[in-house]
């Protein structure tokens, strides 16, 4: 008897229960038979569920659709042109809503390691014609996948299993001091302390007794008025028109992006962002349950068309994204592609959750959507990124109407905004030190990427010379796994791509590179020589 793919047809039945499958019988297609027993008769009940267009003979019988155990199809009267997805083997066991048995045969086998992150899954209609169902209940089996944190969809490629919840991948970066000799350039932190003029900083967090007991007491939850007033000064100089109503203090940018997303988006509901990006969003994302969707990337950023294309196709009506020294790839938006961008946004009625926490780096400032489109746009800034990550204090600025639900998120994460840390940077602002600061850390920053630009001259490497980080795409053979083990080995870390992935695996191997990381310019060097080295060198030396 000739294999059952041999003959050119795909079998597929409807409504079995346990027990249904048949012992015994021949299957047919246009007349030609196939005899089928025991567990060949099983296999084949498994893979024929759930048309109905079969039919089964067998002992002089014939069975019709609607009973269950009923198994002949015309492969005429079908749309199924796929095989069986073996992930799907369970389904005919299986009771309740079609959407949610898929779904919970996804979840099953992504368990059991039979599905794995970066997998595809078939288009919506290919799956819906093998099984016999309306395209609605596949999609919306999709969409509670999605929901779930199953799978994560990209515009133009197609749907994809996700990394695990809450891990990155099996990567993690390290935290803390590195011992010994080893050189993390994994954090994209600001350069070392000297830069950062730790006199000023010293001064401004001198208190009187009397100023500290006030500071220590409770306070509005959005920030003293006068620590507003200051936020506010600070983002008019990078163009942004504010006034302290508009202002929220915000405990860093990670904070600030997930007050941004809680306010502006209800569980479940999808979030645009680009298909690369920061790792702390993917986290953020998943433990306030709203879905990812990815948007192709060019040297750009986000592509409009693209953007375009997943907004109608998801629903989703908010967009998170880096305009200005893109994470982890550098990419800086012209103002064109800034208008083209918040054109399709305010079409399709888009808020735009802008981070803009490296906007201070380049210089003149490129106008922020906060500037091009205040009523749309809520901006998300960090003053961490100037003076450290120790002081965890940023400034959110958002249209009155979304005031309110900002405050109640705050409230329920932080309850207040601390009005030490607070007003330690509204003196700094006041006095000037802060962009004296920032001044310091782009002259430092401009060196660090001059002489990297030196060191790796030759790979394929994409800089822009104010940002913290570089975007090292790897020779063909490495995957950036691998590359990161090994350089960790040689006592430098970096940062894989599958860290910063918010759909399918990313079509190059790469790693980010932060050159601020390193306590000195000799030591940088040093690193950057070592992971150039490695780069040239065969994947498997």
């Amino acid at each position: 008897m000739p294999p059952i793919g041999d003959l050119g047809w795909i079998v597929v039945a409807v409504g079995l229960r346990h027990g249904d499958f048949p012992s015994a019988g021949s299957y047919s297609r246009r007349g030609r038979r196939v005899a089928a027993t025991g567990n060949a008769a099983r296999r084949a009940a498994i893979a024929a569920w759930p048309h109905r267009h079969w039919t089964r003979r067998g002992q002089g019988d014939e069975i019709r659709p609607g009973d269950a155990g009923r198994f002949t199809r015309s492969c005429r009267q079908s749309r199924c042109r796929m095989a069986f997805p073996s992930w799907l083997s369970a389904l005919p066991a299986m009771s309740g809503p079609r959407y949610l048995a898929i779904t919970e045969c996804l979840a099953a086998a992504v368990q059991a390691g039979e599905l794995r992150p970066g997998d595809r899954l078939p288009p919506h209609r290919d799956l819906a014609g093998t099984l016999s169902l309306n395209v609605s209940t596949v999609t919306r089996a999709y969409h509670e996948m999605q929901k779930r944190g199953l799978v994560q969809g990209e515009t133009g490629r197609g749907t994809f299993i996700a990394p695990p919840h809450g891990h990155d991948g099996p990567f993690t970066l390290s935290h803390g001091t590195p011992a010994g000799n080893f050189v993390d350039l994994s954090h994209n932190f600001p350069p070392t302390a000297p830069v950062h003029g730790l006199p000023a900083i010293s001064a401004a967090m001198e208190f009187s007794e009397r100023e500290l007991a006030g500071l220590l007491s409770g306070q509005a939850d959005v920030g003293q008025a006068w620590h507003r007033d200051a936020g506010a000064q600070w983002l008019r100089g990078f163009g942004i028109e504010a006034t302290p109503e508009d202002v929220i203090l915000t405990g860093g940018g990670q904070h600030g992006l997930m007050l941004a997303i809680a306010a502006q988006t209800r569980p479940g509901e999808p979030v645009l962002t680009e298909e690369l990006g920061y790792y702390g969003l993917k986290s953020t994302a998943a433990m306030l349950g709203r879905p990812l969707v990815p948007v192709r990337m060019d040297a750009e950023g986000l592509m409009p068309d693209y953007l375009e294309l997943a907004c109608r196709r998801s629903g989703a009506r908010t967009l998170v994204c880096t305009p200005t020294l893109h994470n982890p790839t550098t990419a800086t938006m012209s103002l064109v592609r800034r208008q083209e961008v918040l054109e399709v946004c305010q079409r399709l009625g888009v808020t735009i959750i802008e981070d803009d926490v490296y906007g201070f780096l380049i210089e003149p400032s490129l106008p922020s959507f906060a500037a091009l489109a205040p009523g749309r746009t809520i901006h998300v800034t960090s003053i961490s990124k100037i003076v450290g990550p120790g002081w965890r204090l940023g400034y959110l600025k958002a249209p009155r109407p979304m005031q309110e639900a900002l405050g109640i998120a705050l409230r329920a994460t932080t309850l207040m905004a601390s009005s030490l840390a607070g007003e330690g940077i509204s003196r700094l602002i006041a006095s000037g030190a802060l962009s004296g600061i920032s001044a310091r850390v782009r002259q430092e920053i401009a060196w660090r990427q001059r002489v990297a630009a030196g060191i790796f001259n030759g790979l394929r490497v994409r800089q822009h010379p104010a940002a913290f980080h570089l975007w090292m795409r790897l020779p063909v053979g490495w995957t950036a796994e691998e590359f990161t083990r090994r350089a960790a080995q040689r006592g430098v870390g970096v940062a894989p791509s599958p860290l910063f992935e918010m759909g399918r695996a990313a079509e190059d191997q790469a790693v980010r590179i932060c050159v601020n990381a390193a306590p000195s310019v000799e030591r940088l060097s040093e690193a950057l020589g070592i992971l150039r080295d490695l780069a040239r060198l065969p994947r498997l030396a």
